[in-house]
């Protein structure tokens, strides 16, 4: 027994000496990195590479500021990693982590944006005056021809993620819902109809008022119109509205409100909305009411 004993505590030294990463180790230059899954990867040549990360930053309230489940296609950032990641902060933490491993750190907004997206940082300016705390998990370092089968595969079970998200949400409507609007794989149903408008520009035929409210199948709430007001259109103006949003205008009446599902085709399609944080391939919730 007590041969035994010893055999596992030296297995236990073996490995913990063989393994060059402590729990929490700091960078050269100053990071606090704790560790939350180990790999067991060795460290590759990152030149040339595309680094895909899965990302998450909260401010000190915990409200979330970025996520890559939120922004990105399956979930997943990914970067060119010879781009502005090699000559900034973010460096010096990746060049410490193995394909795999999970950390947590903090770091100011201002540098965490401008690290990973650059000249594009104008869109996160408002939270540049923040501290987050960032947890990262590092994925894969692919070159461009394995990086295109990734995302070519990552695309693939968004579709199909959505469409199993679409099929369950549909089956809840079908089974809770009368009166269910069906046009071309859009599902509406009108909760309220008001006949009487009190605005001047609800009585202009050239113009269209929505207000709504936009959230994911899961319930996340995405935008909703600002001030209680709503957002006038030309109506007889291409590029204004998204598909989804004609269909409905086309399909219900000034004073209508109303509910609907709507697949991404009629939304952001494959794009996304990276300032909305609407991921590529997301299936929306919509509560609309036509002026």
């Amino acid at each position: 027994m007590n041969k035994f004993f010893y055999f596992l505590i030296f297995i236990v030294v073996l490995l913990s000496c063989n393994n060059p990463k402590k729990s929490i180790i700091s960078t050269k230059n100053g990071y606090e990195l704790n560790f939350h899954i180990l790999s067991e990867e060795k460290i590759i040549d990152r030149t040339s590479k595309i680094v895909n990360l899965k990302i998450l930053a909260s401010d000190s309230n915990g409200n979330c500021v970025f996520s890559s489940a939120n922004n990105d296609l399956g979930g997943i950032s990914s970067f060119y990693y010879d781009s502005s990641i090699s000559q900034s902060p973010m460096n010096e933490i990746l060049l410490n982590l193995y394909e795999g491993d999970s950390v947590s750190f903090q770091m100011s907004s201002k540098v965490f944006f401008e690290s990973f997206f650059g000249v594009n940082t104008k869109l996160f300016t408002p939270l540049f005056h923040t501290s987050l705390q960032v947890h990262l998990k590092l994925l894969v370092y692919n070159n461009r021809q394995e990086q295109t089968i990734y995302l070519r595969n990552l695309q693939n079970l968004a579709i199909e993620n959505e469409i199993q998200l679409l099929k369950k949400e549909i089956a809840f409507w079908d089974s809770n819902f009368l009166n269910i609007s069906k046009i071309n794989d859009i599902y509406a149903v009108k909760l309220d109809s008001d006949d009487s408008f009190s605005m001047v520009n609800d009585s202009l035929d050239s113009s269209i008022g929505l207000y709504y409210s936009l959230c994911d199948i899961k319930g996340r709430e995405i935008y909703q119109t600002p001030n209680f007001e709503p957002e006038y259109y030309e109506a007889n103006t291409d590029g204004q509205l998204l598909d989804g949003f004609k269909t409905l205008i086309n399909t219900f009446n000034r004073g209508d409100s109303i509910l609907a599902v709507i697949p991404s085709k009629f939304m952001f399609k494959e794009r996304g909305s990276y300032v909305n944080k609407i991921p590529p391939y997301c299936p929306l919730k919509v509560n609309l009411r036509i002026h």
